[in-house]
């Protein structure tokens, strides 16, 4: 695996190139040297699909997802500088309102020792070949259950929806913003012809996952489906 670091102080972001097919984009923070990252990374990706404003799309998409999971990771820190309770249900709703009203004025470059100190990161990687791309954006800090609801609660909402307005109107949720970026992302990936079904977050082995599949091939078997085939014939098999 050739691995390379762009060597720029004070920058923790590192992309490694695991073969033509793979990259591994990892930050803390979203400034303006990561969002050039990530525009690069989305100008590869359409580069090798040739398809036409795959980049801008895309890079919109990342942006949201990184904005997202960088966001998840701020809180946490916050919450463990304010010494609130994630796992206590009021000291979490108290966490959770003191965290909205301050998340404007929080300098994210301020927190980056924190999150350093701390571990927290976020990790780009796209995964191509010729049947799917797929693209995940992972946070290693876990969804707290309300947390999780509120997210399956708005992708379930952005299913039926034809315009963001609609959904705003209908579904948004002042909790932390109105999900109206899951929102514009369901909207976009069906515009670019794609399933926004295959659009996913979970959360697994200490990380928060936001999964994007791309099929590129009429034969390829979405990886949900796939699972769900692989448990069928194991329960047929017992």
């Amino acid at each position: 695996m050739l691995t390379y670091s762009v060597g720029i102080q004070n920058r923790i972001a590192r992309v490694f190139m695991i073969n033509p097919s793979q990259k591994h984009f990892s930050l803390t923070i979203l400034d303006s040297f990561v969002r050039d990252q990530l525009k690069g990374f989305s100008d590869d990706l359409e580069g090798q699909l040739k398809i036409d404003g795959l980049s801008h799309t895309l890079h919109f998409v990342l942006l949201e997802l990184v904005r997202n999971a960088v966001k998840a990771n701020l809180k946490r820190v916050f919450f463990q500088q304010h010494k609130y309770n994630i796992h206590d249900t009021d000291a979490y709703h108290r966490g959770l309102k003191d965290f909205i009203q301050h998340y404007q004025n929080i300098n994210e470059s301020d927190y980056r020792s924190a999150l350093e100190e701390l571990n927290f990161h976020v990790e780009v990687r796209s995964d191509l070949n010729k049947d799917r791309l797929l693209i995940f954006v992972e946070n290693n800090s876990l969804l707290h259950a309300e947390e999780e609801l509120r997210i399956r609660r708005q992708l379930a909402a952005s299913a039926g929806i034809k315009n963001i307005v609609n959904f705003s109107v209908e579904y948004g949720d002042e909790t932390e913003g109105r999900g109206l970026g899951l929102a514009m992302i369901v909207l976009l990936i069906r515009d670019m012809g794609f399933d926004p079904e295959h659009f996913r977050v979970y959360h697994t082995d200490g990380k928060t996952t936001a999964r994007i599949e791309f099929p590129l091939s009429a034969n390829y078997i979405p990886l949900r489906e796939r699972y769900e085939r692989e448990m069928e014939m194991k329960s047929r098999n017992e």
